[in-house]
């Protein structure tokens, strides 16, 4: 900026010269006196204009110097950024604080750890195999379950079917682990899906181990709430 400012301003004092001189010696050879009064009228706002630019210069210079020193000032407000390390392990012989690692002090409202898929049917599992069998509901509920069984892909088939109380269990057996997704995309989350509660289906095992996959779905007596949170852990 400054080297800008510079080549303007000599630009407007070589001008100014120029024009001065000119116009000087045009004066005396014309020897007119309103010539020269207009001559000096043109140098008087010649030199208004470069003493204007020298101080727009000056002041940009001293604002920018102003920035700058503002710019280090906070810098050197704010401090050097500091790494903290962890905290050291224990030793077998460090003394704990009163009351830490006690419920309250890890704060009453932590968040569970997600249950794994392994848990999640066995929990299911477990509630469903704990229920006693409402037989009227039970009529009712297993020829939609067995609708169900109908929509599985090809190649798929039906473990078992049972009803209780709370919920039918239906488990599958699948030639892969895309037939079991295209089961849940299209007969439980698709439009035409017969049942008119809540469900969830599982792998059970290792998908990649020979033999197909095995999966189950639960399906839920309307109104009932079916989540691995609902059911108590092991």
């Amino acid at each position: 900026m400054e080297r800008k400012w510079a080549f303007v301003i000599a630009g407007l004092l070589g001008g100014l010269l120029t024009l001065g001189l000119g116009r000087l010696i045009g004066g005396e050879a014309a020897g007119t006196s309103a010539s020269a009064e207009r001559e000096a009228a043109e140098l008087r706002r010649l030199k208004q204009q470069v003493r204007e630019l020298e101080a727009s210069v000056a002041g940009s210079e001293r604002l920018a110097r102003e920035a700058q020193v503002t710019a280090r000032a906070a810098q050197a407000a704010v401090g050097p950024r500091v790494e903290t390390s962890p905290a050291p392990e224990r030793g077998a012989g460090a003394v704990e604080p009163a009351g830490a690692g006690s419920p309250s002090a890890e704060g009453a409202d932590a968040v569970p750890p997600e249950p794994t898929p392994e848990e999640v049917v066995a929990r299911l599992d477990a509630r469903f195999f704990g229920e006693e069998v409402d037989a009227a509901w039970s009529r009712d509920a297993l020829p939609r379950a067995e609708r169900l069984g109908v929509l599985l892909p090809r190649g798929a088939r039906v473990v078992s079917l049972e009803c209780r109380s709370s919920m039918c269990r239906l488990e599958m057996s699948h030639p892969s682990l895309e037939s079991f997704q295209g089961f849940v995309r299209e007969a439980l989350l698709g439009t035409g899906n017969p049942w008119d509660g809540a469900f969830m289906a599982s792998l059970k095992g290792n998908p990649a181990l020979p033999g197909g996959v095995q999966a189950v779905a639960w399906l839920a007596r309307a109104g009932v709430e079916l989540t691995p949170d609902a059911v108590a852990g092991p």
